[in-house]
């Protein structure tokens, strides 16, 4: 189960399968069900599969792709805003556990990697491993998914202790134990907004007594809609993280340090892949919001930490840059200011997007020249920062004021 070895074998016990996918129009969503039988009949051929697709509207349901609409909806947003889980994982849970399917997936419309088996990596942890909870990875560039790079990945990894290295929930692989325990959680009715999001997922499993691991599916195969704004994404992917770190604060101030997950398939970075990025304009935007929004961050973050900014916006061109233990702190400074509402959320996350390309703008510097392995020891030393820094974290969310004169 090491992170090059897939550990396959078509040995599964009998049960059912349930995969769930985004349905384009309805000839190309009989297609993919096509597809996705035949690989299942070959991969797990003692198991019985069900392929639904979703449908939007207020109620989500699953439905036979020969009964998909004709067209694909139009499209709200960007391509895998929050993958197939955001809106449809509880009409998968709940027919997952009316067929008692050994194991449920949910998959985007997008393509797979076809020079890996994306699909049977998938579900081989839970249906020959007995593991309750999958999470893909996938082989990208070194500064695609800088969201994950820079907060959801190592705050994850440092709150709950274990290293998934792409927790940001665009598809998923369920057991049907943790199916029937996400369903009986008291969120679908006390907490509307956020549960059954992707970080609502990953939280729950990590949190809770289920045995995760992570998948690694090939190469990411991108985004195909509208490019979204730097402060959309950061408000639309950190919200949710936040706001299950309120959840769960009485477990995670209990974890110390992490420990790697069981990985199945080839982890890694993708080599010569473009990288081009400008530096200037992530140093701009830095400065100017400092300029900008200072008085705001004034009521985030703490004295200690405004003056090392203000020196970071002062340094000679080209050399403005937020450090990674700096940066560990200010993550944690707006999860606290987020937990107390000091402002308004949106605002606060929104607020957060000049800090990002601070510490974006030094990342792209020092990985511009290196391979993945050296991509990835770079990530390795922030993420040894969240972890350093999680006594901040627990005594500003234990005593939010007593940081501030």
């Amino acid at each position: 189960m090491s992170a090059t070895s897939t550990g396959l074998s078509p040995s599964a016990a009998p049960g059912e399968i349930l995969i769930a996918f985004e349905a384009g129009d309805r000839e190309s969503a009989s297609e993919s069900a096509a597809s996705i039988r035949a690989r299942l009949a070959s991969r797990f051929a003692r198991c019985t599969a069900t392929v639904l697709v979703t449908t939007a509207g207020p109620e989500p349901a699953l439905v036979d792709p020969a009964a998909a609409p004709d067209a694909p909806p139009a499209a709200a947003g960007p391509a895998l805003a929050e993958g197939l889980i955001a809106g449809h994982l509880r009409a998968v849970l709940r027919e997952a556990d009316r067929r008692g399917a050994r194991a449920a997936a949910l998959l985007s419309a997008g393509p797979h990697d076809e020079s890996v088996d994306w699909l049977g990596l998938l579900l081989q942890p839970i249906l020959e491993e007995d593991f309750d909870f999958v999470c893909p990875s996938y082989r990208r560039g070194k500064l695609d998914g800088m969201l994950n790079t820079a907060i959801v990945y190592p705050m994850t990894r440092a709150l709950y202790g274990r290293r998934l290295r792409q927790p940001t929930g665009w598809e998923a692989a369920i057991s049907l134990g943790l199916a029937r325990s996400l369903l009986a959680q008291p969120a679908w009715r006390r907490d509307r907004m956020y549960a059954g999001s992707g970080a609502w997922l990953v939280a729950s499993a990590l949190a809770g007594p289920f045995r995760a691991c992570q998948a690694w599916l090939g190469r990411w195969p991108g985004s195909a809609g509208q490019v979204e704004d730097a402060s959309q994404a950061l408000a639309r992917i950190v919200g949710p993280l936040f706001h299950e770190t309120e959840r769960y604060a009485d477990r995670w101030q209990r974890v110390e340090g992490s420990e790697p997950v069981p990985s199945f398939g080839q982890a890694g970075v993708l080599n010569g892949e473009p990288s081009e990025v400008d530096l200037g304009a992530l140093e701009d935007g830095f400065r100017l919001g400092l300029r900008e929004l200072e008085a705001l961050w004034g009521l985030v973050l703490p004295p200690a930490t405004l003056l090392p900014l203000r020196r970071a916006a002062a340094a000679p061109a080209g050399q403005a840059r937020v450090s990674d233990p700096l940066w560990a702190r200010i993550v944690y400074d707006f999860a606290v200011a987020h937990f107390t509402r000091a402002v308004e959320p949106q605002q606060l996350l929104r607020s957060m997007t000049s800090l990002y390309l601070g510490w974006v703008r030094g990342f792209a510097d020092d990985v511009r020249e290196l391979d993945g392995d050296g991509t990835e020891a770079r990530v390795e030393a922030l993420c040894g920062w969240f972890e350093r820094e999680k006594r901040y974290a627990i005594a500003r969310w234990r005593w939010p004021d007593g940081f501030n004169p």
